[in-house]
């Protein structure tokens, strides 16, 4: 990985990127089999929904006072923090099956591509720990490899959905037992990513100031406008990635009836296509617009979502799946740049944390509304999360066009 800094920043980057890539892995593990897993021991699809939905509530309430917090009283400690506490999380997963302590359990690491408490600390802390050792020059190029290895993390926490498979076989052991082995060694994992990050260096930087820097420069009613309409856009599709993705191994297990140790190749196969989209998003962000490239990739996106409904066998559906995480990875990132680069440098991280808690908002009701229509074994209401979802993924498509159409980011103005 080139890395154009002094030999220590190049060491600190490495330590905070291999951290969250560690950190990372158990939520790819849970988007595959914490569905189906909890659906084995007795609970229901509204309520594993439930489940699901705390998470992102919890990261919702938590993200901008930690954000807050972190540049005031210093960042590190924050990203030590939030990623150990997570290990808590997995412990309660593997030793408990109490309603209320699965909830509290969800609420503090997190499932799926929802974060929890725990992400809320560490997320907005690490973000800027790492922009600083990036520095000016390899900023871009870092935050790309990161995009990367969250990707890579999640692909492999997929794959290792056949783990508690593997010891039952192995080890002669019960499935209980075996999950309890599983989350006891992602607990390891989380502890392990957080004694990863001690030895990054922080300076004595000057928290107090930027604190008052930005009460300084409260965000213009111009960004206000702008930051509202692009929160709406990112509001529906947190609300849809909730409502299809985010138990949609249980929806393949109630469609199909296939199990996590079978789904996790195809998980981890749809998460590697952002890797493949890498090179083609500035081609295509430069012959299209953003506007024009956001509608068309997660317009698609949205297609293939739909049609995963009518797919006769769960290969046909994984197939459509990974073409949906296809054109999904091409539209998110775009999304990100465009807004970092339609506001004001000292507006960015209000602009971030507002519209990711604006995303978080609506990821919470989504896991909730799916639970209630996958309780049912009938293939009408089955289909609604994936067909409501693909139909809000579309409008969310369009908003973005509609709204963004004339506001170009000053890369594409001067293109």
């Amino acid at each position: 990985m080139p890395i154009r800094n002094q030999p220590r920043s190049s060491l600190n980057v490495r330590l905070l990127l291999a951290g969250m890539a560690l950190n990372s892995l158990p939520l790819g593990f849970t988007l595959v089999v914490l569905p189906i897993y909890l659906s084995d021991i007795g609970f229901s699809a509204e309520v594993i929904g439930a489940i699901t939905s705390a998470s992102s509530i919890a990261n919702t309430l938590a993200l901008v006072p930690f954000a807050v917090a972190a540049d005031r009283y210093g960042r590190k400690i924050f990203v030590v923090s939030g990623f150990s506490i997570s290990a808590l999380a997995y412990v309660l997963f593997g030793f408990t099956r109490d309603l209320n302590l699965l909830l509290l359990a969800s609420a503090i690491g997190g499932v799926m591509y929802a974060g929890g408490f725990s992400a809320a600390v560490w997320t907005p802390a690490w973000t800027a720990l790492l922009a600083e050792k990036a520095g000016t020059e390899g900023r871009t190029e870092i935050f790309a490899w990161s995009q990367g290895m969250w990707t890579i993390a999640l692909a492999t926490g997929s794959v290792l959905s056949v783990l508690p498979m593997l010891l039952q076989n192995g080890f002669k052991i019960s499935m209980e037992l075996s999950f309890q082995y599983t989350f006891i060694i992602f607990a390891g994992v989380s502890i392990i990513s957080g004694i990863l990050v001690l030895p990054v260096s922080q300076h004595a930087n000057d928290f107090v100031q930027v604190q008052k820097e930005r009460q300084r420069n409260l965000l213009s009613m111009r960004a206000v406008k702008h930051i509202s309409k692009f929160s709406i856009t990112l509001g529906l599709v947190g609300f849809a990635s909730g409502l299809s993705v985010q138990l949609l191994s249980l929806w393949f297990n109630k469609m199909y009836g296939v199990d996590e140790s079978t789904l996790g190749s195809w998980f981890a196969a749809a998460e590697v296509t952002s890797l493949v989209v890498v090179p083609i998003i500035p081609k295509l962000t430069r012959a299209l617009g953003s506007s024009k490239s956001v509608f068309a990739a997660q317009g698609l996106s949205a297609v293939f979502l739909g049609s995963m409904v009518l797919s006769p066998t769960y290969q046909i559906a994984g197939i459509l799946y990974i073409l949906r995480n296809f054109f999904m990875n091409i539209s998110w990132p775009v999304q990100q740049s465009y807004l970092m680069g339609t506001v004001p440098s000292n507006e960015r991280a209000s602009a971030s944390a507002i519209t990711s808690m604006i995303w978080g908002i609506g990821n919470s009701f989504g896991p909730f509304l799916a639970g209630i229509f996958l309780t049912s074994e009938n293939y009408l209401s089955i289909s609604i999360p994936l067909t409501l979802g693909a139909g809000v993924y579309l409008a969310s498509a369009v908003a973005f066009y509609v709204f963004f159409r004339r506001i170009q980011p000053p890369e594409e103005v001067a293109g």
